[in-house]
């Protein structure tokens, strides 16, 4: 008798089974979340997903990442399972952190490292990234740098710029990781120093701009490398700043100088103002 109940129960559980597969759990909607470039068409053409399919045994994540990887300026595709039978597909855009010269194309990079495209001309509204040299870049996959402590500066600093949502950055130069500078507006050029507290340094600058310390036609050296240590940051004006981040202000000097431009006082900050 035990015998008996044992198959019908495996006989149950197999029907049960059966059932779940065939007829319950059926994908029956695919919904797309979420602003980007890119139409929900093709976001479900790129994922591969088709209603009729069993729920469960749908690979959400094969899924998430065929998106990521062909829609290259889709930044994360969160693949999800909703009973009883549809399946969530919610996206967000990668925002570009910078064109990197590579020969003769120019490779946009998202803020994740991720490559975007390849152009031929310079793209505006992008910050020209200088002094990192690429090994492979791939659409879709992270880019490669040849200088391993380079990429991890330059993720980092494009983390930074991300968060405090700074706009109108020109250019970045990576040269001298331990130098590092930032073209902000081709007119300030921000000296960033060595690869720590990114975030606080540029906060910094932007609590400056808020507070009328600097103006929209302010042109010139801003040191914000010793800004975490001291509460000081130091601008000297110049007005032959431009586009070339490489250049050192000839007014620049340990002492600072004023944006007035009489070289008598250095700009002030306070710690609580650069968290």
């Amino acid at each position: 008798m035990a015998v008996f109940y044992f198959f019908l129960f495996l006989l149950v559980l197999g029907t049960a089974l059966t059932l779940s597969l065939t007829v319950l759990f059926r994908v029956e909607t695919i919904e797309v979340q979420g602003e980007s470039r890119y139409t929900a068409e093709q976001i479900l053409e790129a994922s591969g997903l088709e209603t009729g399919g069993n729920l469960f045994l749908t690979d959400i994540d094969a899924a998430s990442d065929a998106i990521e990887k062909q829609l290259p300026y889709i930044g994360e595709a969160d693949v999800k399972r909703v009973l009883p039978s549809e399946i969530e597909i919610a996206v967000s855009e990668e925002q570009v952190a910078g064109a990197v010269l590579d020969d003769t194309q120019y490779i946009l990079v998202g803020v994740s490292g991720k490559v975007l495209e390849r152009v031929t001309e310079r793209p505006e509204g992008y910050p020209l990234v200088k002094g990192m040299v690429v090994q492979s870049a791939v659409i879709g996959t992270p880019i490669v740098y040849e200088d391993g402590d380079s990429t991890s500066v330059f993720e980092k600093l494009a983390q930074a710029i991300d968060e405090l949502s700074l706009e109108n950055v020109t250019e970045i130069d990576l040269t001298d990781s331990y130098s590092t500078t930032v073209l902000y507006d081709n007119r300030i050029l921000l000296k960033l120093g060595p690869p720590t507290s990114f975030k606080e340094k540029l906060n910094t600058f932007l609590t400056l701009l808020e507070g009328g310390n600097l103006t929209d036609t302010d042109r010139g050296t801003l040191d914000l490398s010793l800004v975490v240590d001291t509460d000081r940051s130091y601008f000297s004006e110049d007005f032959s700043v431009s586009s070339a981040v490489s250049s050192d202000p000839a007014a620049s000097s340990a002492d600072g100088v004023s944006s007035a431009g009489d070289g008598s006082q250095a700009a002030g900050t306070s710690s609580a103002a650069a968290q």
